[in-house]
């Protein structure tokens, strides 16, 4: 399900979802060093939104329980869809870590999407916070109404993933704002249509 776009192919993907979902809290997961930072707001139910960070929490308890500081892996969830980004010693630990992931109750869908290289540097990992708050900045200034978007960002080795909720035009905006900031390599849309239900009623 996950398509890389960089700054000259820009393609539409996603999977189309009927949810319904209230609410305007921010959901953040703290896995490392990349973490989603949200544009706009968050229509969901706090319950939905207390449900990712657990099992994100679980996933990232589990994955620093097995490698200590041998594995860099960022856990990012969203309407219980993980992203895992970062770096593992080994194919074997890349597998394992979607394992992991999988095996937690709950999850729809993962996206695997570590590396096998070492750590990334401290100066690596600041590079990336501020391209995400480039992004987000960028997306703002191009769709100007925040109460349009239901987006989380992620940077991990200067790749940017969009998260969330989003109409399909929106979800393309923000994509082509993300790929326009210097610096970002590459845009991935792991973004779910919702073309009709409660979260545009709260558009």
């Amino acid at each position: 399900m996950t398509r890389l776009i960089n700054k000259k192919h820009l393609a539409v993907i996603g999977a189309a979802v009927l949810l319904g979902l209230q609410g305007c809290v921010p959901l953040v997961f703290v896995g490392g060093a990349a973490v989603g930072v949200l544009v706009g707001t968050d229509p969901r139910p706090a319950e939905t939104m207390k449900g990712d960070l657990d099992l994100g929490g679980k996933i990232s308890a589990t994955i620093i329980d097995t490698w200590k500081d041998q594995a860099h892996v960022n856990v990012n969830t969203f309407n219980s869809n993980i992203l895992l980004t970062g770096e593992v010693p080994d194919e074997a630990a890349r597998a394992r870590v979607q394992q992991i992931a999988q095996s937690q109750t709950g999850v729809r869908h993962v996206y695997n999407e570590t590396v096998v290289a070492p750590l990334s540097s401290t100066t690596d990992r600041l590079n990336d916070t501020q391209l995400t708050t480039r992004v987000k900045a960028s997306i703002i200034g191009q769709g100007g109404d925040t109460s349009g978007f239901h987006l989380m960002v992620v940077t991990e080795r200067k790749v940017v993933y969009l998260m969330g909720i989003a109409k399909p035009d929106v979800a393309n905006q923000s994509a082509q704002a993300a790929s326009l900031v210097s610096g970002v390599e590459q845009v991935v849309k792991l973004v779910e249509f919702q073309p009709q239900g409660p979260a545009d009623r709260a558009n």
